[in-house]
């Protein structure tokens, strides 16, 4: 969803083809990279860095590792958010005041309690180890979220805004093409998106075969990540257009 933000921040569908050859000249390349180190060693970020470049790069791994759990510490917070959201979803309608009703949802004490809701499911899939318990769970959540997120797409294309949002997504604009602001937002969005340089990815790769080819999962990858994305535009843009906000983006 951060992809439809930034698209939205930097000039609609300029930002599109920068973040796209960013992906490919910088994102991947660093993303096999960070494989070919976690391959190679078989260990955390701390051991690959260490066993790799010897003690001094320690303080590296460190970061990454620092990095990875303060992003967990927004990123439950909003999971806490989304998971209000849902139950609500599912129990009424939402409030016609969306304002109002986003500071219940954050602000109100019972939002520390879907935070740990949601941060005792996560600690219940980790300690169950990779194979039972973070590649079982996303077996299942993920392409259940593809699904929602293509049939949200579909639902959008049915709004009264959808043709203007299209356009503001898909028409870029030759001035902030040339941005330097649009470039800087590019490639801040492939590295967090692509989680790089955080050690996720050399973690991932520590569990790859030896026989498995790291340019091809780099590829499908980025390009499922990127296909996500797109896709996340086509809901939220129509929506945009479809209840006037789109001065907000303008």
């Amino acid at each position: 969803w951060r992809f439809s933000y930034a698209t939205a921040e930097n000039g609609g569908a300029a930002f599109l083809p920068l973040y796209i050859i960013l992906t490919l000249v910088v994102g991947i390349p660093v993303m096999i990279a960070e494989f070919g180190l976690g391959r190679s060693t078989r260990s955390s970020p701390i051991g690959a860095l260490r066993k790799a470049g010897g003690r001094g790069w320690s303080p590296v791994g460190y970061l990454f590792v620092l990095a990875g759990l303060l992003i967990l510490g927004y990123y439950s917070v909003i999971a806490g958010w989304v998971t209000r959201y849902a139950i609500d979803a599912i129990r009424s309608p939402f409030p016609a005041d969306a304002g109002a009703y986003f500071g219940e949802v954050s602000g109100s004490t019972a939002s520390v309690g879907f935070h740990l809701f949601f941060m005792a499911a996560v600690a219940f899939i980790v300690s169950r180890g990779v194979s039972k318990g973070i590649e079982r769970a996303s077996l299942l959540m993920m392409p259940v979220l593809f699904l929602i997120i293509v049939g949200l797409a579909v639902w959008a294309t049915t709004l009264a805004g959808a043709g203007e949002g299209y356009r503001y997504y898909l028409a870029p604009s030759l001035e902030e093409l040339t941005s330097l602001d649009t470039l800087a937002s590019a490639a801040s969005q492939a590295f967090f998106s692509l989680s790089l340089g955080m050690g996720a990815m050399l973690t991932f790769a520590s569990y790859l075969p030896k026989d498995s080819s790291l340019p091809g999962e780099a590829g499908v990858i980025a390009f499922a990540d990127f296909g996500v994305s797109f896709i996340a535009g086509m809901v939220v843009f129509p929506i945009i257009f479809a209840l006037g906000l789109q001065g907000a983006v303008g």
